[in-house]
């Protein structure tokens, strides 16, 4: 693990995909889009949508080109998705 993946791991959680996530969350994004395709941010997206707020959701919706078919099929089941109370 190199020092910029140690950063995003304070819970010594040693999950490629978490990291990712993380670093999506939290880093430069311009700094992501140079080191990961597209495709791999895209899929990492998807599939871990339910811990994308407001902000970064949109941001990450739109430089990764992701449909808003996409989008309702990867929530139409979720739980976590759909039973929110409140949306900020």
């Amino acid at each position: 693990m190199n020092e910029k993946q140690k950063k995003w791991n304070w819970d010594h959680c040693n999950d490629s995909e978490v990291l990712l996530v993380r670093r999506m969350l939290y880093d430069d994004p311009l700094e992501l889009l140079k080191q990961y395709k597209k495709s791999t941010l895209k899929k990492t997206f998807l599939k871990n949508i339910h811990l994308f707020k407001r902000e970064n959701f949109t941001f990450w919706k739109l430089i990764l080109d992701v449909s808003d078919e996409e989008i309702k099929q990867r929530t139409k089941n979720s739980f976590r998705t759909s039973c929110e109370i409140w949306r900020f």
